[in-house]
């Protein structure tokens, strides 16, 4: 499989008031928590690498659901969604991150070994009054739902 260096996607799962997070081995976030996520394979959806990047990251199977932010570099176009916890026991991948965990929101929040992003995010999707973007039913005739996925 064919890495997209281009495109990622990552998911904020919440799970009795705690946020699913892993503990980075490497780059700018070595030591520090944030949201599992990562690298579309060669054609997959953001959705699919959110769920695929969870499970492979942290052993815990999720259902994507909303889209709630994009973050936009000249590099890369990083895709975050809430998700559903499905099954499964957070445990580290033993590569990409040393620990995976639910960490309690206010301890994120409060942690200086959360990354800033995430934090953001965390509020954000927390946020009462900010409406989170739905996947429409909609699919253009020219294309199927595997393929092309409109966010409203």
């Amino acid at each position: 499989m064919v890495n997209n260096r281009k495109l990622s996607a990552s998911c904020i799962v919440i799970k009795d008031d705690k946020i699913l997070v892993v503990k980075h081995t490497y780059g700018a976030a070595a030591g520090k928590y944030l949201i599992p996520g990562g690298f579309s394979e060669e054609n997959e959806m953001p959705r699919e690498t959110a769920e695929r990047e969870v499970l492979e990251e942290t052993g815990v199977t999720v259902q994507a659901n909303d889209l709630i932010a994009v973050r936009f570099t000249t590099q890369e176009v990083w895709t975050i969604f809430t998700a559903a916890y499905v099954r499964g026991v957070p445990s580290s991948d033993q590569c990409e991150n040393e620990e995976a965990l639910f960490m309690p929101v206010d301890k994120l929040l409060e942690s200086e070994n959360v990354v800033e992003t995430t934090k953001e995010l965390v509020k954000s999707t927390l946020g009462v009054d900010k409406p989170a973007l739905k996947r429409s039913d909609f699919v253009n005739s020219r294309f199927d739902a595997s393929t092309w996925q409109l966010f409203i």
